[in-house]
């Protein structure tokens, strides 16, 4: 297959390693000094089951756009939620006037990324995707550390005969990578249940800059996290999404039992990165208020982390 990643970060390039060592033709989509680098020295990639360190193909956005988009099967997108509706829009003026495109995954963070694509792409070529069981994060530039035992979850928007196809092909080729995959008909669900791992731990280890194995084990903070995974399943309620006390404490428990690790915001605090917070801890405020009610485990988290991040934060 002609695999694309944009975003070379600790997913997209572990990704993009795992569909390079099994013999897929990858291009990773990288910037700025990333790009320079990648394209002057190897990728260094470390997991508990596999190191890699080799020159990889690396192009820039522009150098993508200057393809055909019929030479390509299918195109991840592993960059920051923030950048998708961008991202989105060039590559619809990309494929616009090609009779064969690619298909569009988004292994992103939020909820949200796939509703933004659709709206730039046929929709029947959406892609839903999460990871889970999986911390990927990049040391500095060229090393990226992974941990965990990796599941992907993928399904399509509007399933068709020929995207069940596909997805049935691509996971017979994750299968090969020792990673876990599965095939959802309601990707939506699957979406949603990420966030609330998400928004229960992804702003609270960024605000007391601990790790997730250490603040759900505590007694008064796992509290805390559990308000705010169930403020999550409250929001998803908006968009007709069913999320049980079952379904959330499952979550939970998931967590409880996985490594202890530093998730992304905290990642990009230490970076000086922008945070994902909209798409993390605001869609869940926005969904609580359009039913009339307030998110105040979500919206106390979030709003301390901000106010404190950007006033210390390097401009």
């Amino acid at each position: 297959m002609n695999i694309v990643v944009i975003g070379s970060g600790g997913v997209g390039s572990f990704y993009g390693v795992i569909f390079h060592r099994i013999g897929h033709n990858v291009k990773f989509v990288a910037r700025n000094e990333n790009l320079e680098y990648l394209k002057n020295n190897k990728l260094k990639l470390s997991h508990s089951s596999f190191d890699f360190e080799e020159k990889v193909n690396v192009i820039s956005m522009a150098e993508l756009m200057s393809s055909n988009p019929s030479e390509v099967d299918v195109i991840f997108l592993a960059t920051k939620s923030m950048s998708t509706e961008i991202i989105s829009n060039q590559m619809g003026e990309w494929i616009k006037d090609n009779k064969v495109i690619p298909y569009f995954i988004s292994l992103q963070n939020g909820v949200e990324n796939e509703d933004i694509m659709a709206k730039f792409y046929p929709i029947e070529f959406v892609i839903g995707g999460l990871t889970r069981l999986i911390a990927a994060h990049t040391i500095r530039l060229g090393y990226v550390e992974s941990t965990g035992e990796v599941q992907t979850i993928l399904g399509a928007i509007k399933p068709t005969s020929a995207n069940q196809f596909f997805l049935n092909n691509l996971k017979i080729e994750l299968d090969k990578t020792n990673t876990t995959t599965f095939l959802s008909d309601n990707i939506e669900l699957e979406l949603w249940n990420k966030l609330i791992i998400n928004n229960g731990l992804n702003a609270i280890c960024a605000l007391l800059e601990e790790k997730t194995g250490i603040l759900i084990r505590d007694e008064k903070v796992s509290k805390l996290i559990y308000g705010l995974m169930c403020e999550t399943a409250i929001a998803a309620k908006v968009v007709g999404v069913n999320i049980t006390q079952e379904n959330v404490d499952m979550m939970f428990e998931l967590m409880i039992n996985f490594e202890s690790i530093k998730p992304s915001m905290w990642l990009d605090k230490l970076n000086n990165r922008d945070l994902e917070l909209e798409d993390i801890c605001g869609v869940v405020i926005k969904n609580c208020e359009k039913q009339g009610l307030d998110a105040p485990y979500t919206r106390t988290i979030s709003t301390i982390l901000e106010f404190s991040y950007n006033k210390r934060r390097v401009k």
